[in-house]
């Protein structure tokens, strides 16, 4: 079987390589990044200088081909959104790449329209309006009660997203509203979840649930600490919304997926569902249940995922695993939260690098002058030095 990744986000496609070797592909990758010229995982390179140039080369390569990829993945918001509206020969529709079909694309990078499709779906969702004017965002946070969170439409990463618990805060806002429509959302108090998941036409084949521990400390909606539960004592119920889910997306492939388990027991509310990989998208071997086997067992039987039977004598735990890239330094370095055992040490060439661009970077930024800083970064490419 073939992959081919296209992305330019390093962080959100590094391990993907390692994952689908794993599940019996060949994998090529289409990207700005350096690093995975290093990958022992990756089959071919094909670098770019530019985000159109990405498209380009991708949309080239797989009309191309006399034999399609048995997947293409999007490694970033950015990327998917341009490709899921590209037009696609029938003859080279990239396969599982989500929402190809028209009228089916509607929450592709945008927070609106999945607000949208949930709430058409039946899926709880957090209570929201739209508003174009910082007049029309009062009304509406008036409307569905403080505290509110508005967000612009297609930010990601954690950006865009401001917390208003009054009108003075929307006030302060106004530089936002320049006629694009925001997404003004009730704010729901409770625990927040990760409940990533892989689909194949609609059907569930795999989730990992995960309550955020800790964020890293320059932005609250980036994971650093999760503990992680094995599915077998996850409610029935949590199953069944995520096979909706799958089905009010029309989702395929990676879906990155986060909800409020409400505190006053009201349930799960859905605000996330990017329909690409996260950085956490290849963690759940560390506690016997394997990603990479599960998509092989879908390609080469179509099985899906059905809640896992409590075996005899079985000491099913929560299990609390760090992001190496996401908690601070000195944690790294004293394996604080036991850190290095989660370290994805097979595909050797990359990780070293990242730990080396966390250790050394801050450091060059600090010494090189900022002029001298893309020359150094030209004279490294040129030496085949792979970076992040």
């Amino acid at each position: 079987m073939e992959a081919c990744i296209v992305g330019n986000s390093t962080s959100l496609i590094w391990s993907l390589p390692f994952l689908l070797s794993r599940s019996g592909f060949s994998v090529d990758v289409i990207t700005t990044s350096h690093l995975l010229s290093a990958s022992l995982f990756v089959r071919n390179v094909y670098q770019t200088e530019t985000v159109d140039e990405t498209l380009r080369t991708a949309y080239e390569l797989i009309c191309s081909r006399a034999t399609p990829y048995d997947w293409v993945i999007a490694g970033d918001d950015e990327i998917l959104w341009k490709l899921s509206r590209c037009p696609w020969p029938d003859s080279s529709q990239p396969k599982y790449l989500p929402l190809t079909r028209s009228g089916c694309i509607s929450h592709i990078y945008s927070k609106i329209g999945l607000s949208r499709v949930l709430s058409s779906a039946g899926l709880k969702t957090p209570a929201f309006l739209v508003a174009s004017t910082c007049e029309d965002a009062v009304s509406a946070a008036r409307q569905l009660g403080y505290p509110v969170l508005i967000k612009t439409d297609s930010a990601s990463g954690g950006t865009g997203i401001y917390t208003c618990k009054g009108d003075q805060d929307i006030w302060k806002l106004r530089p936002l509203f320049t006629g694009q429509p925001l997404l003004i959302q009730q704010r729901i108090e409770g625990r927040e979840l990760d409940l990533s998941a892989i689909y194949f036409d609609r059907k569930l084949v795999h989730f990992t649930y995960s309550l955020i521990e800790r964020t890293t400390p320059k932005t609250t909606a980036l994971s650093a600490i999760r503990t992680y539960h094995p599915l077998a004592i996850i409610p029935e119920d949590v199953f069944e919304e995520l096979a909706a889910l799958g089905r009010a997306l029309d989702a395929s492939g990676f879906a990155s997926i986060s909800c409020i388990d409400a505190a006053d027991g009201s349930g799960r509310y859905y605000f996330e569902a990017d329909m690409r990989p996260n950085v956490w998208v290849d963690v759940s071997r560390f506690y016997g249940e394997d990603a990479a086997l599960r998509i092989r067992d879908w390609f080469v039987s179509g099985k899906t995922l059905s809640r896992p039977a409590i075996e005899p004598d079985t000491n099913l735990a929560a299990i609390t695993i760090p992001h190496f890239m996401r908690i601070a330094r000195w944690e790294l370095i004293t394996n604080r939260h036991n850190v290095w055992r989660f370290i994805p040490w097979s595909d050797t060439s990359v990780v070293l690098r990242q730990l080396c661009s966390r250790t050394f970077m801050p450091v060059a930024r600090s010494v090189v002058p900022q002029k001298l800083r893309q020359v150094v970064k030209r004279g490294m490419i040129g030496a085949g030095i792979a970076f992040p």
